[in-house]
Order: C-alpha cells, then structure tokens, then sequence
C-alpha cells in the first residue's frame, strides 16, 4: 500500500517525478501513474491506490485544472480528509479547491528547504501519521494571486477593491468558520453619459473579489435588488458593504470608495482621489496601486505587525524572503545582492512594505566604495514608504530609527515601538541595545543585546554587542558564559571573533591574527564578516597590507594609500569622488589626506576642503556622522594643509575649534591625549604635545593604521616634533612593539590566506 498518491497533468510528468523521488527520499511509498502495470486496467488501479493511500498530493496547474481525471481524484481525496495540493504554475486550484490550503512550488528543482515543499513535506508526514487532514484548512492571510482585468477599465477599482477584501478578513470578529459576506453594490454615477464605463468597472471589479475563496461575494442581481430595497435589506444579507461613485468632469475624474460594517453602521474606510484623465491606462492603475497599498498593510493579519502577515505575490515574497537571509547575515558583499533582488521586489509589488523597509536598512549597510561613491541616503524615505503602507509593521518603525542612525528623539520613539509590535525582532531589540550604549546606559544595553542574542545565538552583531557590553562593565565571567553558550549551539564563528578581540584588547595583536587566520584557514565562509572586523585591524597595524586586503572590504585604490603611494591618490581622484564624502567617510580622509601632505599635494588637500565652504563647527557636525573620534583625527591634517597653502587665517580657526573640542573630552583615555597631542604638534606648541604623546604611549597606545600609521613619522600633524628625545623614544616603542609581535604571527596560515 503506497503511502502517498500523486495526481497531476500529464504536461507535468517533469515535476511529478521530481515529487515523487523526494518523498521516496524521505522514506514514503509512493504512487504516482509511472507505476501502472501494463496488464491492469488504468482505471481499477488508479481507484485502488487512491482508496488505499494515506495522503493524496495534487498538483495543480492549467492543464491540471481542466483535467476531468485530477479534478475527480482531487474530489474524492478531499471527501476523505487526506488531499494534500500544490500548484506548480502559479495558477490557482479550481472551486472548490482553491478553499483549501495550497502550496507554491513554482520554479522548485527539488530543494528540500524550499517554502512550498517544506508545507507539502509536513502536510504528508501528518497525514501518514495520522495527525491530522490538511483539507478542512482554510487559506488564512496567505499571498495573493495576481489579478489582471481584461479591459482598461477594470484596473481603476479592481485593487482598491481586493484590498477592501483585506479590510473585511481583517475586521471580520465572527467565527472562524464564517466567511465573510460583502455587497459591492453598484457603483454610482453622477453623469447619465459615463453609465456604461461605470457598470463595467463595478461588474469587473465585483467578479475580481469573488474570486477571494475566503469571502462571499453577492451575484449581481441580489446586490441590484438591495441597492433598491435600502440599508436594512444590505444589513440582513451583508456583513459589510462596498460603495463607490465614479465622476468625470472635463479631463478630471474623482472616484469616492467607503466600505461600511452594517452591523453597526460604521465607516470602516473611505478616500477620495482626483486625478487628470490624460492616460486612462496609467491614471487608473496609479488610483487603484495608491488604495491598495495604503490599506493592505493596515487590515492585514494582525495589523501588519510582521512582514508574513502583508499579502504579495508568490514570487515576490520569495525574493523577498531570500533577501532578507542575506542581509541577517550582515556581509557587504551579501548585502548588493540583496538590494537589487528588493529593487525586484518593489517592481513586482511597489506596495510591499516589509521590502521598504528591509530596503531602508540594506542601504545603509552597502559601502560606499559599492555604489561608485554616491553618498546620497534614501533610507529615511524608504522606511517611511514602509510606516505609510503599514503602520504597525514592527520592521518599518525599526528601519526608521536605523536610518536616523538611532540619535534623537524621534529615533529612541521608533525604535521602542517597533519593540512592542515584534518582541521577538532581535534586530530592533540589538537596535534598541545600540540606543542605550551610545546613551551611557551599559546596563541597559546589556539587557537588550543578552534578550536578542537568546532569540537568535547566531545574529553576530547582537554577540559581539553584548561582549563589548560585557568588557566595558569588566564582566569575565560573563564573557565567559557568552562564550560557552555561542560554542553550545555551535556557533563557532561568533566565538572564535570574540576570542580573537579579546586578545587583541590586552595588546595581543599576533595571537589575534593568528585565531582568525586559523578560522580563514578552515574555508568557513560563515562569520567571516564579523571575525573580519578584529582580524582587518590587527593586520594593518603590524603592516600586513596584503593580508589585509585579501581579508577586508577596502576600494582599489586603499591598499596604495596604505603604503603612502601617491598612486593611490591618483586611482582615487578616478572614481570622482566629490569633496563633501571625502571629507565625511572615516578613514578615507584621514588616509588620503596623509597622502596629500607626504607626496607634497597638501595644497589640493587644502582646497578640497575650501570647496566646501564649511566653518569649522560644520566640518565637526559633517565628519562626526561617521564617527566622533573622525573630526578629532581629520582636523589637524586639514589645518596643515591649509598651512602649506597659505590658509593661516583658517588653520588657526579650525586648530582652535579642535582643540576646545578636544579639551572637553579630556585625557583620560590615550587616545584622547593623543588627539590633544596632535592639535598642539600642529599649532607648533611641541612642548604641549611631547609630553601628553609619550604619557599615551606609555599607557600601552598604538597608532590605528589607516587612520594615523604605525610609525609616526608619516603622521605630518606630528612632523614638528621629529628630533625631539623624548617623542623618538615614544616612536621607537611603537615600532618595537610592533616587531615583536609581528615575529609571532603564523607565516604558514599568511601564506595559505586566501
């Protein structure tokens, strides 16, 4: 007795055994016609198997629809509980099978993760076990098929409607089992010479709706005879009722829509649009895309509080889906793709709102060097478009506060909202996390990243969040946890990144090479990216420039300026990259602009930065929205280039602005110190800046190449101080240290990098 029989189309013998083979792969018996002896009568085999089968799996498609054979054997396997159905062509299944659950399989080769056959893999396994029966299931929420009208008119009301059908499921408070019930009466007219025009668009319209298996759709003639009898008649046979008035005057038209709940008498939703009538075609799709999208997201499922309960198109969703996997992942290269695979999305659907809103993050997170350099930032308006199609979609209000980089009030309002909607979001949680940190608030932001990290142990940036976290409040033991519990669900990507930052923090650069050379060595592609972080540093601070590269994102032209190539500068002036981004992005200024000054093209330097024509507190606010320290490194590169130009006016201002700026920080931190001690180098006030540089060394600090290089010759804010004892002394620790621990790094994994 065969565990499962298989009905389909003929035209589908392809897939059927594709099918076929994989249930066979997960250890069912299974019937399909292929079988058939040739002594056996077709008919008395087929009825046996289909009898004596535990689940019968339909695959529909057109042909399938028409074939008398499938749509019997889909009949009888639903009368007895046990129909299990796919479509494979993106058509939907014939009444009364389109009631019933039915997966997607369009386009499936036979993966075993795919969407469609993990509902197909399910729905057999209960049924074999005798669980439960997939038939009586109800479509809830699932994705919509495509509707196209067969003549121009239909597209005017055709989506405002099937939304308005949305609106219902959503509004519907009666039993699970009662469909909805919904009178489009006949739309109104107020000019005798459009009544023609108007009946065709509210007939078309009307038949688009009832093909929704989860609403009753009144006939024509029943919604006539109540359009006549008045609202008490509607009330008796309609929960809810659909009104629409269509004018046209001149080259203008106005279409007025209200759905009423007449239970109560309540206008449930209402909108006016006016438009000019210069093409029928784009001005009807333009009302009906603007109704659609502005009420989908609002009555969907739940509200549309997550990205499964907005409704699309199969296919959409699937891009979708598979661009949101690549960007959970957090890796540059990943993160293009899945911006071209949204950009389809949004011209599948331009009114799915997660793809927005997933497109608002996926933004930010592309670098610059990507996107030839265009610095221009639309994530704020993508996720609003998200929050104005769906506003309680938990991911439109996160992608918000993200594009506001999470500063400000509005940012903090967003953020904590998009919390409430989705608690289990571990990106709006991690977000919510970052929020607190950067407010000072340590404790809290441990909280947040400890509660994102147990929803989801592999979301790196959650990890690695709560192990700075960690570090600062000078927690071992739990970092030790931390890492215990990323090794127990086997993650070992996230702690071997933490075991590489964490010896690099105690000055163990070589160690911290070494580990993630090690993970490279392993082929692992998974958590590169966040090992990457650690392992790219340490690397181009012991002048492993090559390595680096191989290892990193970094544009063409980086590794030359690494090097103090001038090469570099001129590969870089290529690209055409305008002076705002590079004065804006850290380290690309701080690198180039070492650069200009060692090659004697400090006076270009100079003049990038005139072109701007910015006070120095608007190139503080400009270079911060990177980082805080990146004005404090850019300042005084940029005063001694304007210095070599003959700008002593404007040098002096911005060395004055930087140094308040940085006496307000104060030095308890080397770094700081360090930043003092450059502003002062570069006022020519050595004996400010000597002792405040050797102190910062003392305490254990190293320059950051490629913001300032290792050996502080080639830092020019510092060249006035060349000779002086007490700053060769510090040098010479550097570069000491520097050695050592280069001597300790694996050549053989160096070696193997790839």
């Amino acid at each position: 007795m065969a565990d499962v029989f298989i009905s389909y189309a003929r035209t589908e013998q392809g897939i059927a055994a594709r099918v076929a083979k994989s249930l066979q792969g997960l250890g069912y018996q299974v019937w399909w016609d292929a079988e058939l002896p040739a002594h056996r009568s077709y008919t008395d085999v087929i009825e046996k198997n289909l009898e004596d089968s535990r689940a019968v799996l339909v695959l529909w498609s057109r042909t399938a629809a028409q074939s008398q054979w499938v749509r019997a054997e889909a009949d009888f396997a639903r009368n007895a509980g046990k129909l299990v159905q796919a479509q494979v062509d993106g058509s939907m299944p014939p009444l009364p099978f389109n009631q019933i659950q039915c997966a997607d399989l369009k386009g499936w080769r036979g993966s075993t993760s795919h969407h469609g056959w993990a509902k197909i893999s399910n729905s057999v396994e209960a049924l074999v076990k005798g669980q439960e029966a997939t038939c009586p299931k109800q479509i809830k929420g699932g994705i919509w098929q495509g509707l196209s009208p067969n003549r121009w008119w239909a597209s005017l009301a055709l989506l405002l409607l099937v939304a308005v059908a949305g609106a219902i499921l959503y509004l519907w408070t009666g039993v699970s089992d009662h469909k909805p019930v919904l009178a489009v009466l006949p739309f109104r007219t107020l000019d005798s010479h459009d009544e023609g025009l108007v009946a065709g668009i509210w007939e078309d319209t009307r038949q688009a709706i009832g093909r929704n298996p989860q609403l009753v759709v009144l006939g024509p003639n029943t919604v006539q005879q109540l359009a006549e009898k008045g609202d008490e008649a509607a009330k008796k046979a309609a929960d809810y009722v659909l009104e629409a008035s269509v004018r046209t005057v001149g080259d203008r038209v106005r279409v007025s829509a209200d759905l009423v709940r007449t239970r109560d008498g309540r206008e449930l939703w209402s909108q006016n649009f006016d438009r000019r009538l210069d093409d029928v075609f784009v001005l009807q799709s333009e009302i009906a895309s603007e109704i659609e999208g502005r009420i989908r997201g609002r009555l969907a499922t739940k509200g549309g509080m997550k990205p499964e309960h907005i409704a699309t198109s199969g296919e959409a969703y699937a891009l979708y889906s598979d661009a949101r996997t690549k960007v959970r992942k957090r890796n540059s290269a990943s993160a293009t793709e899945a911006e071209a695979q949204l950009r389809q999305v949004l011209e599948l659907d331009p009114n799915f709102a997660p793809a927005w809103a997933l497109l608002a993050n996926v933004s930010s997170m592309i670098l610059p060097s990507q996107k030839h350099w265009d610095r221009s930032d639309h994530s704020e308006a993508y996720a609003r478009k998200a929050i104005d199609l769906a506003p309680n979609l938990a991911a439109g209000h996160a992608a918000l506060a993200f594009a506001l980089k999470l500063k400000g009030p509005v940012a903090s309002a967003e953020i904590k909202r998009a919390v409430e909607l989705d608690p289990s979001d571990y990106e709006s949680i991690t977000w919510l996390g970052n929020m607190y940190n950067d407010a000072g608030d340590k404790k809290a932001a441990l909280e947040a990243y400890g509660q994102a990290a147990a929803i989801e142990p592999y979301f790196w940036p959650a990890i690695l969040n709560m192990y700075a976290s960690l570090k600062a409040l000078g927690d071992q033991k739990g970092i030790e946890r931390l890492l215990e519990q990323e090794r127990r669900v086997g993650a070992d990507f996230l702690a071997v990144s933490i075991e590489a930052d964490d010896a690099y923090n105690r000055g163990d650069i070589a160690r911290a090479v070494n580990i993630g050379l090690a993970y490279w060595h392993t082929g692992k592609q998974e958590g590169r990216e966040a090992i990457g972080v650690t392992l790219w540093t340490a690397m181009l601070q012991l002048g492993l420039n090559d390595a680096a590269a191989k290892s990193g994102p970094a544009p063409d032209f980086a590794p030359a300026l690494w090097r103090n190539d001038p090469k570099g500068l001129d590969l870089m002036e290529s690209h055409h990259i305008d002076a705002r981004t590079l004065f804006t992005l850290d380290p690309l200024t701080e690198n180039a602009g070492r650069v200009y000054l060692l090659s004697g093209r400090g006076p270009k330097f100079a003049e990038l930065y005139r072109s701007l024509k910015i006070s120095p507190e608007q190139f503080a606010d400009l270079s911060d929205e990177e980082d805080a320290d990146h004005f404090m490194f850019c300042a005084p590169l940029v005063a001694v280039a304007l210095q070599q130009s003959g700008h002593i006016a404007e040098a002096n201002a911005l060395l004055s602005f930087a140094e308040a700026k940085a006496k307000e920080r104060g030095a308890s931190k080397p770094v700081d110190a360090v930043h003092l001690a450059r502003i002062y180098a570069a006022e020519g006030r050595k004996d400010k800046a000597v002792p405040l540089l050797a102190a910062a060394v003392r305490r254990g600090w190293l320059p950051l190449p490629p913001v300032i290089q290792v050996d502080l010759y080639d830092d020019p804010p510092l060249s006035s101080l060349k000779g002086d004892p007490r700053f060769e002394e510090a040098r010479k620790q550097i570069l000491q240290t520097i050695a050592r621990e280069r001597a300790l790094v694996d050549e053989s994994l160096l070696r193997n990098l790839h």
